[in-house]
């Protein structure tokens, strides 16, 4: 063969995606991820906290009709999925949560899956792995959205899911992305305390409502 195949993480570059990012509450689950030095699935959890598991997952239920989702940590590409986000949250979303940025080479492992829509949708009927699967995140046309106004690197479905393989160890993490200085201040003080070296940086664009899912009057 001349040249070799395409890539995950190739075609994601050629499209502008720079981040695959896992998001995680900030005070009911980072002290514990610094701790253990991983990013666990629904089925690790399980297995080391029992039936108080639930408290450290976004959406418990998810799994009762999403059995393959136990073994996997759900991301996003491009921009949180600020819906569940917001949804998931009690006060006040941008306050509450903060996002790993996890190495592009993970798109493109064997076992790392992708689905346009939510993964849980349809029993996870709509969950692919490869490049097919990957740039069926970027058709056209998902359920009732369409390409029209995004930005090229933003997959056509808000909730649009990456799954990747767990669990992950922290060296996969690359940047703990923050709202503001203050909860920058206190994770880079969870960070030495847990003797954890990832770099903390203040990027607020990442926890406001981005202008292609405003509401338009």
């Amino acid at each position: 063969m001349l040249f070799a195949p395409r890539t995950v993480e190739a075609d994601a570059r050629r499209r502008g995606v720079h981040l695959l990012l896992h998001s995680t509450h900030l005070y009911k689950n980072l002290a514990y991820i610094l701790s253990s030095g991983e990013l666990h699935t629904a089925r690790t959890l399980t297995k080391l906290y029992g039936s108080s598991a639930g408290r450290f997952l976004h959406d418990p239920r998810r799994y009762e009709k999403f059995a393959v989702g136990l073994d996997y940590i759900n991301c996003s590409l491009s921009f949180p999925n600020c819906e569940l986000l917001y949804h998931r949250s009690r006060t006040d979303w941008k306050c509450e949560w903060i996002h790993f940025a996890l190495r592009l080479d993970l798109l493109s492992r064997a076992d790392t899956l992708f689905c346009p829509v939510s993964a849980a949708a349809d029993f996870g009927r709509h969950v692919q792995g490869g490049l097919a699967g990957f740039r069926a995140l970027f058709d056209d046309k998902v359920a009732e959205h369409t390409r029209s106004d995004l930005p090229r690197e933003v997959p056509t479905h808000p909730q649009a899911e990456v799954l990747v393989r767990g669990p992950l160890d922290l060296s996969a993490v690359e940047t703990i992305i923050v709202p503001d200085s203050a909860v920058a201040l206190e994770i880079e003080r969870l960070c030495e305390l847990h003797g954890r070296n990832i770099r903390v940086e203040v990027l607020p664009q990442y926890f406001v409502w981005p202008k292609w899912l405003m509401k338009k009057g």
